[in-house]
C-alpha cells in the first residue's frame, strides 16, 4: 500500500474534513481534483487498506469511512503510561472533545494539549496522520477511540401490568 501513501493520506483528509465519512464516488471525484489516480486504482485502495472502511449493499450507496488503530493512552490520564515504549497519544481527552476548562484559562491543564509533541507526532508519522490537522485528527480520534464516546447511562423501567 507504501505505493499509494500520498493517495492514502489524502483520501484520509478529504474523509476527514467531510465529518469522517463520504459516498465512495464523491471521494473519488474530490480525490481526482488533488492526484491522478484511475478508478482501478482507487477501489484497489478503498477496498485493501485499513484505513477505510466501506459501508453499504450496493455499489452506488456505498460509503467511505476513515479509520485509525491510533488510540489516547488510556494510561497517561492517571499517571499509569509506561512511557518511553507507549504506542498511543498522550494528549488531554478534554482537549480532543474540545471542551477541556483549562484551555483558555488563567491554571494550565496538567495533561497535554500538544499534537506535535516529540511522543505524539512520532506516533502520527508512523499511522500516516501527520499532515492531518488538529480538527481532522481529533474527528478521526473521536470517530475511532472507543474510550473517546460517552459513558451510557442504563435506563431502569418500572413495568406496571
Amino acid at each position: 500500500m507504501s505505493a499509494y501513501s500520498t493517495e492514502v493520506q489524502l483520501a484520509t483528509s478529504l474523509l476527514c474534513s467531510s465529518s469522517g465519512a463520504m459516498q465512495m464516488l464523491q471521494l473519488h471525484r474530490k480525490l481526482l481534483q488533488r492526484c491522478s489516480i484511475t478508478e482501478e486504482e482507487f477501489c484497489f485502495i478503498i477496498s485493501r487498506c485499513s484505513r477505510f472502511l466501506l459501508v453499504g449493499e450496493r455499489l452506488e450507496d456505498r460509503a467511505v469511512v476513515a479509520r485509525t488503530s491510533l488510540r489516547l493512552c488510556s494510561g497517561y490520564g492517571g499517571g499509569k503510561c509506561g512511557g518511553g515504549g507507549c504506542q498511543q497519544l498522550h494528549l488531554c481527552k478534554f482537549f480532543v472533545y474540545g471542551n477541556c476548562r483549562f484551555a483558555k484559562g488563567r491554571k494550565s491543564c496538567k495533561f497535554s494539549h500538544d499534537i506535535y509533541s516529540d511522543h505524539n507526532y512520532g506516533l502520527l508519522r508512523e499511522c500516516t496522520l501527520h499532515e492531518l490537522n488538529e480538527d481532522q485528527l481529533f474527528l478521526l480520534l473521536l470517530q475511532n477511540d472507543p474510550a473517546l464516546l460517552p459513558e451510557v447511562t442504563q435506563l431502569t423501567h418500572t413495568w406496571t401490568a
